[in-house]
């Protein structure tokens, strides 16, 4: 259900859910909520303390947060949906480069 603005839409997050959730087991805490309590912050501003609770508690929302930036997931996610969004208007997926150093 989208309380604010800021939240997921359905098919926002069938397309993270995957990436965040692959086993989907059990939590006592939804990670759609999770997520969404994550992208109000990151929209508006606000202390982590000063989460709405119609989300999960702010000590949960920051755990994930931490666990999710330290393994890399963030950015994970950031880059898969820019690529769905550049292949969704028809744009070429931006080349990588890859440096390789040798000694001699």
């Amino acid at each position: 259900m989208k309380i604010y603005p800021s939240d997921l839409t359905e098919s926002q997050w069938q397309v993270i859910e995957n990436i965040v959730d692959p086993n989907q087991r059990k939590r006592k805490y939804c990670l759609r909520d999770i997520m969404n309590a994550l992208l109000y912050i990151a929209k508006s501003g606000i202390q982590w303390r000063m989460l709405p609770k119609e989300y999960a508690p702010w000590e949960s929302v920051y755990y994930y947060f931490r666990k999710w930036k330290r393994d890399g997931l963030i950015e994970e996610t950031h880059d898969i949906l820019v690529e769905k969004v550049r292949i969704g208007i028809g744009k070429n997926l931006p080349h990588r480069l890859v440096l390789l150093t040798a000694k001699v």
